[in-house]
């Protein structure tokens, strides 16, 4: 008959012991696959999983390190015989690596088996050791199912099964052998095969020798990988340190920039600031000449105003001397009349004929700057109240006295 066989394994994050441990334990085993299972921990034992779905029968037993034994379901076809299961556990960084060798299955039933220990041992398996309070919170589940044992009562087990062998195929002369005795209603005997325990014992120790070479195995592999860590961890750590070096001297870098940036501004800032005020002061100075033009302007506008309103008021003034010069003779003529009345001795003829000389001249008088004075009509109406008819002698002598001023004066005058 042909057979099928396959290998499936997964790394489960707990020790070989730990998971070896928990295969053997009915509670255990029953949490993690979610349904009821009897396991018997020795070698011979029987393994009834799934609700009697899946029998088995141990045949090699090492602790943490392996578990051999023959395999059958529901679903293998009558006669036929058991398939055989390896199950080794090896300790790897991150946990353990179980790897299922399933081998001797009756062809079609490959995949089903393949299925049946992915998806009820090892998937579950790991979930139930990785994430924290799934142990728990599957077997709460199991006990609340009725999977579990109940306390204080031994659960009945099933008596050790032999291994099936099929039966030897008859030939043709024992089926003419078998046809002459058929009346007989005999039934063949069928040989068992029993384990031999020195054998056994022999394959136990070579079975100790060899999980003592995979662990020392293990135990090196396990420091190869140990030490390539240490070496991966401080190559990590040195170019975390290199990252951090960069990145404190791009923030560095970027510092500076920001720095820079920050006393560009201040100093354009700052440009503008006194740009700005200078273009306020030209202003203002442009304002302030504005405005001082306009006060020249005003300023010229007055004394031009003013330099009229003078010549205005000099025009007038020579108009009134001229009008006073026009006057004079007349008044002078009137003068010497009233003195020629009177009766003079020869030395106040002579005067009158000085002073009559002397004052020709006055018509180029002094220039217009000091004709602002004015004394002479107040001397000459003085002069006529002096030459008044009640008093003779004194008019004389004050005359006298003003010719002399003048005689005194004039000459400064003309210079």
């Amino acid at each position: 008959m042909a057979t099928e066989e396959f290998t499936v394994s997964s790394v489960i994050p707990a020790s070989p012991n730990r998971i070896y441990s928990a295969w053997m334990d009915e509670r255990h085993h029953s949490a993690f696959t979610g349904a009821r299972a009897t396991v018997d921990p020795w070698v011979g034992g029987r393994v009834v999983a799934h609700d009697g779905f899946v029998d088995a029968t141990h045949v090699y037993l090492v602790t943490g390190s392996r578990i051999a034994m023959t395999w059958r379901t529901r679903d293998f076809p009558q006669g036929s015989s058991d398939s055989r299961v390896d199950i080794t556990f090896e300790p790897i960084a991150g946990g353990t690596k179980v790897e299922v060798t399933h081998t001797g299955i009756p062809e079609g039933l490959g995949a089903a088996c393949r299925q049946i220990w992915r998806t009820h041992y090892l998937d579950p398996m790991k979930k139930y050791f990785a994430k924290p309070g799934a142990m728990r919170a599957a077997y709460t589940a199991a006990k609340k199912a009725g999977h579990l044992p109940l306390s204080g009562i031994k659960a009945s087990r099933p008596a050790p099964r032999r291994p099936l062998v099929p039966a030897p195929q008859p030939s043709a002369e024992d089926e003419e052998v078998e046809e002459e005795q058929k009346p007989k209603k005999t039934r063949p005997r069928v040989e068992s095969k029993t384990i031999d325990l020195r054998e056994l014992a022999r394959a136990q120790a070579t079975a100790r020798k060899e999980a003592q070479r995979r662990k020392a195995e293990a135990k090196r592999k396990a420091e190869a990988v140990r030490r390539a860590a240490e070496v991966a961890s401080k190559k990590a750590e040195a170019r975390r340190k290199s990252e951090l070096a960069r990145q404190k001297r791009a923030e560095a870098e970027r510092k500076a920039a920001e720095k820079r940036q920050a006393a560009l501004e201040k100093k354009r800032a700052a440009q503008k600031k006194k740009a700005e005020l200078a273009k306020k002061k030209a202003a203002q100075k442009k304002k302030a000449d504005a405005l001082k033009r306009k006060k020249a302007a005003q300023k010229k506008k007055t004394d031009a105003l003013k330099r009229k309103k003078a010549a205005a008021k000099k025009k007038a003034a020579a108009k009134k001397r001229a009008a006073s010069k026009k006057r004079r003779p007349a008044k002078r003529r009137t003068a010497t009349k009233k003195r020629a009345t009177h009766k003079r001795s020869p030395q106040k003829k002579r005067r009158a004929a000085k002073k009559t000389t002397r004052r020709k001249p006055a018509k180029r008088r002094a220039p217009a700057k000091k004709a602002k004075r004015k004394p002479t009509p107040k001397k000459r109406k003085s002069a006529k109240k002096k030459t008044a008819p009640t008093r003779k002698r004194r008019p004389a002598k004050k005359a006298k006295r003003r010719t002399k001023a003048r005689s005194a004066h004039k000459p400064k005058r003309r210079r």
